[in-house]
């Protein structure tokens, strides 16, 4: 099992795009082309896991722009029509969050995928933290209660019901970091 930020290909987002079909109806993904664009433009903004040549897990963080981020907070931004134009292009003082898509394999979900994911991203949010950004919030959409639950071991809070029936939760950066460490502890480095 390995983390693959770099050198994702197309074939990898629909393979990406598959995993996703086991778990949500296709109205509520990306397509993988726009999935590979995100990639394209932030390659930040995916990591995934992969083990025998085959995607097994992926985590998308995406920095987004304030009033994407607002749409989120409401409820009314459907994260699978979002595209690049979403997508925070520069560095600016304060950065919101959108984690928008978790996938493990059903077959993977005891293995260590998801903690090496989260683990890696925090290891991302230093660094942005370190360039001197301030990370504002980190918000998920979730349309299964199991991202719910999810949510809830992040330490977010429940914001809203979305006008596409999803719940959207909401977390400062320090308290989604303190909860990843106390709910998903990296056995060893």
């Amino acid at each position: 099992m390995k983390i693959m930020e770099q050198h994702l290909h197309l074939e990898h987002f629909r393979q990406m795009a598959q995993l996703e079909l086991q778990y949500y109806d296709a109205e509520f993904i990306t397509p993988y082309e726009e999935s590979y664009n995100w990639y394209l433009f932030r390659p930040d903004s995916v990591v995934a896991i992969e083990e025998n040549g085959r995607i097994i897990a992926f985590m998308n963080l995406l920095p987004v722009k304030p009033h994407i981020y607002l749409q989120i907070a409401q409820g009314t931004f459907k994260d699978s029509l979002m595209t690049t134009a979403d997508i925070e292009d520069t560095s600016p003082e304060q950065v919101y969050y959108f984690l928008s898509c978790v996938v493990v394999d059903q077959s993977y979900r005891k293995s260590p995928a998801l903690r090496m994911m989260l683990h890696h991203y925090l290891d991302v949010l230093a660094h942005v933290e370190q360039s001197g950004c301030r990370i504002q919030s980190i918000i998920m959409d979730n349309i299964t209660e199991a991202g719910n639950r999810f949510a809830q071991r992040l330490g977010m809070k429940h914001v809203c019901i979305s006008d596409h029936d999803s719940h959207i939760h909401a977390s400062d950066y320090e308290s989604f970091k303190q909860h990843v460490h106390a709910s998903y502890p990296m056995l060893s480095r």
